[in-house]
């Protein structure tokens, strides 16, 4: 490891000390805070919690365009069923196997702790030439570009930004996919098991998940939507009843997991053990390859205890068919870049709250018509299912510009340095982008990163190799804009 990627992966490990899920950047915050004062760089911030470091120039680069490098305060915090780690209070225990560094059963934050961490070090390197910086730092990222969203677009003099969030090194993006979340709540007539019922477990596990817009395409399996096939499979050889449904961690990952607890007909349990693992073994064979840890586990319960509750057989069946109509997955790809997802949709989450069912989806697009238009589809099955529906503003898409002088300036740094050229590309996720772009008229704009593989998931590690790389492109890049 050279000495810049040391400087780098000391910085994200100092930043991996503090919990920081999102709406609890607070202890971040502060910690970046001290670290400007310490060094005497004034720091703004507004009301939402952004924050933005002014870093003066180098000297002689005074008078030089300022330079914005942005990234999130915020990390998705996920962790593997047998992890005791608490986000709340735990630093994230990092490993590093080989030129790549994970964390022990949980999300790396290296999504987005190692913009921050490339930030400091180009703004605290002496050998780094630079104009004036203002490190911009957002809140709430992972939860819908929250914090952005309420910016105070005075909090930033410069109009060249260079967005440190991508996730694949030697690919510039320079436009990102706007995005909705959609709510379909729908309540469920339930009643008293009485009569002759047993209880039974389903669970889907093992699943790789991941980000739900830059991993959607890569084949792997939705737990809630192989609920929904297991369910359905069950339903037709005996009718059930919902007792609980739990499935999905976040709008924006790809569920992993899901459990389910129904009541049938005591002289039906087996046929429906049956029926169920046979369709789990051609489910398994399916995504042997995509998703190869993929499980299913059913338990008979028992018994239903006196006056446990549980969903009518009319009201369950509406649950599993709408839990099946629901897309989920690529639903087109781009016109320009035809191996790019152009729109898609995420069956996010599934619970019961309050006796009523509630679904939490994810849409994106590139497109705003098509954006509008999966919203659509997707609030339609929900109102089919007698449910009450909501989707959210959402953010914006980043129109791509290709034009762009910052995007031209970095493919020619790119090719002296490393004697290739870049990919060029719109990033299937939401970037800030979008939204610092529509409040900020003017701004020049660039994605880019290390390469970080599974991010949203425990199984996230980073490429230490690509940490060097990125770092050289930023000095060439930000000596060449002084």
């Amino acid at each position: 490891m050279d000495h810049a990627t040391r400087t780098i992966i000391n910085y994200f490990k100092q930043i991996n000390q503090i919990p920081r899920c999102s709406k609890q950047e607070q202890r971040v915050s502060r910690w970046l805070w001290q670290w400007a004062t310490d060094r005497k760089i004034p720091v703004k911030s507004d009301p939402a919690g952004n924050l933005v470091l002014q870093v003066p120039a180098s000297n002689g680069f005074e008078q030089a365009p300022v330079v914005i490098l942005q990234g999130h305060m915020d990390m998705v915090c996920e962790k593997q069923d047998d992890s005791d780690h608490d986000f709340s209070t735990d630093p994230i225990h990092m490993v590093q196997d080989g030129p790549w560094l994970s964390a022990v059963k949980t999300t790396l934050g290296a999504d987005n702790g190692i913009a921050l961490a490339m930030a400091l070090a180009l703004a605290d390197c002496p050998d780094v030439s630079h104009p004036p910086l203002e490190l911009f730092f957002t809140v709430e990222e992972e939860t819908g570009l929250a914090g952005v969203l309420k910016m105070d677009p005075s909090l930033l003099s410069g109009r060249i930004l260079i967005n440190l969030d991508s996730e694949d090194e030697g690919v510039f993006i320079v436009g990102c996919a706007g995005g909705r979340n959609t709510t379909i709540d729908r309540p469920l007539d339930v009643g008293t098991l009485e009569g002759a019922y047993d209880l039974l477990g389903v669970s889907a596990h093992g699943m790789k998940g991941g980000h739900s817009g830059v991993d959607i395409a890569k084949h792997r399996a939705n737990a809630n939507k192989i609920m929904a096939r297991l369910l359905s499979a069950g339903i037709a050889v005996a009718p059930m009843r919902l007792v609980a449904i739990n499935g999905g961690t976040g709008r924006n990952v790809i569920p992993r997991g899901c459990e389910v607890l129904v009541a049938c007909r005591r002289d039906a349990i087996d046929a429906l053990v049956k029926r169920i693992g046979s369709v789990a073994g051609i489910i398994k064979q399916e995504y042997k390859t995509a998703d190869p840890e993929l499980d299913v586990h059913v338990d008979k319960k028992g018994p239903a205890k006196a006056g446990q509750l549980g969903a009518t057989e009319k009201d369950t069946a509406v649950v599993v068919n709408l839990l099946a109509a629901l897309q989920s997955g690529p639903i087109e790809m781009a016109e320009d870049f035809p191996h790019l997802v152009q729109t898609s949709t995420n069956l996010s989450m599934v619970g019961i709250s309050d006796n009523a069912l509630v679904v939490t989806a994810n849409q994106r697009s590139s497109v705003p018509s098509r954006l509008d238009a999966i919203c659509l589809a997707v609030e339609a099955a929900g109102r089919l299912a007698g449910a009450t529906v909501h989707t959210g503003i959402g953010y914006p898409s980043w129109p791509m510009n290709r034009k762009s002088p910052l995007l031209q300036r970095c493919t020619v740094l790119y090719q002296e340095l490393f004697d290739d050229s870049p990919t060029v590309q719109i990033m299937h996720a939401g970037l800030e982008c979008g939204v610092i772009g529509e409040r900020c008229p003017g701004m020049d704009m660039i994605a880019l990163g290390p390469t970080i593989e599974n991010p949203h998931s425990p199984s996230e590690r980073l490429y230490l190799p690509s940490v060097e790389k990125v770092w050289r492109l930023m000095v060439a890049l930000l000596k060449s804009l002084g």
